[in-house]
């Protein structure tokens, strides 16, 4: 699921989550003093066995230092933060509840042709110009009707999108600002390393400026999408992250906070940013993004079917769009294509970003292997049609 961004009515709900309540009474566990010298004791009675020293056989006595150097983020978190805004959004939500529902009210509110309701949300962005763009997720600001950005230091501009790309939950939001902005490094998230530790600044819950820890926990994940090249982290990401940034310990932007899974814990994703600036230059100029269409369905291609010769894993082809570019250059159900335009297929997830990422008009070079013979065609790139267009066509 996506990061869901928060509606407002939900943070009350959250006060109670941090609660610690300490027990009393005869033989209860107590702490005592904090921080890392606090020890555990038991509230003894008479007769009860003398209390245990530090230091005495078979214990490990303890240090005032940590045995470990661990690093502190405060003074990266203090410098980042500035970058990071809180995005609030009054949007049309088709499937909210009507709070009429169940009231003598609801026909009048909810009848057939009556429009949807509007609800408050909000997310996480960050700036990445100092005249005012924010980089965020589409979701954040889909189906708004005004969006409001506020930043670290309280200031608020009302905003406009000036860009979105649903296939990668991207936006772009532009305010006016007649003072420059702190802008946020973009860094090179193919350069970053399972294990890399990395930190996540947003606005989970609408709690504004909070900043979590982790790692890298894992590249190249594909959740649902045919774009999908997601950074998995263990940096805790929540309701309202959705379009901050997942910084290196560099201060760069290596990705955006995404999506997570709700029934885990520690399992985040983020959109790589290699991706966003990509696109960035689309966003800012179309408002949209035009990408490349080969017109095939592929699959994981077998290991058995590769030749030794072939230089890449490849992608099965299982069907051809008849009307495509692929069909028109000779494709068939069976090739297996192992790159185009000189990059390499490595998997079948990788070749609709590389397709997407050609110009439609260019004549691409697609190597192919057929029968176990390697085999060269041209492929003049098409513009990718409307999905539901696409779909009709086939009916």
């Amino acid at each position: 699921m996506r990061a869901a961004f928060l509606s407002f009515w939900l943070l009350p709900l959250v006060a109670l989550a941090g609660c610690d309540r300490g027990g009393k009474g005869t033989g209860s566990a107590s702490t005592s003093g904090s921080g890392p010298d606090a020890t555990l004791t038991a509230s003894a009675g008479q007769g009860s066995a003398p209390e245990q020293q530090a230091g005495a056989s078979g214990t490990i006595p303890t240090t005032p230092a940590p045995a470990v150097a661990l690093p502190s983020f405060a003074d990266l978190a203090d410098r980042l933060e500035p970058a990071v805004v809180n995005i609030q959004v009054v949007m049309v939500d088709p499937n909210a509840r009507s709070p009429y529902e169940g009231t003598p009210w609801e026909y009048f509110f909810r009848r057939p042709g009556a429009p949807p309701p509007v609800v408050q949300a909000a997310g996480s962005g960050f700036v990445i110009s100092p005249d005012g763009l924010i980089l965020t997720n589409n979701h954040v600001v889909e189906n708004a009707r005004s969006v409001k950005v506020t930043t670290s230091s309280g200031q608020e501009f009302p905003a406009k999108v000036r860009g979105r790309d649903p296939l990668t939950d991207l936006a772009l939001v532009k305010v006016d600002t007649q003072k420059q902005l702190a802008s946020a490094t973009l860094g090179d998230s193919d350069r970053a390393r399972v294990g890399d530790w990395v930190i996540a600044i947003g606005n989970p819950f609408g709690l504004e400026g909070t900043v979590t820890a982790g790692i890298i926990s894992a590249k190249g994940r594909v959740i649902a999408g045919p774009y999908d090249d997601f950074l998995q982290t263990d940096a805790a990401i929540n309701p309202g992250n959705s379009g901050g940034p997942l910084f290196s310990l560099h201060g760069e932007v290596v990705g955006i906070n995404t999506a997570i899974i709700a029934q885990a814990q520690g399992v985040g994703f983020a959109i790589p940013i290699n991706l966003a600036k990509e696109l960035l230059p689309q966003l800012k100029e179309d408002g949209r993004i035009t990408r490349g269409w080969l017109g095939v369905v592929v699959r994981p291609t077998p290991p058995e079917m590769v030749p030794a010769g072939a230089g890449a894993k490849g992608a099965l082809v299982v069907a051809v769009d008849p009307d495509g570019p692929a069909a028109k250059a000779g494709v068939k159900p069976g090739d297996i294509l192992v790159a185009i335009q000189g990059r390499s297929i490595d998997d079948s997830n990788r070749l609709p970003r590389l397709v997407a990422s050609l110009k439609p008009g260019t004549t691409a070079e697609l190597k192919i292997v057929r029968d176990g013979q390697l085999k060269t065609l041209a492929v003049n790139v098409e513009k990718m049609p409307d999905p539901a267009r696409l779909m009709a066509r086939h009916r």
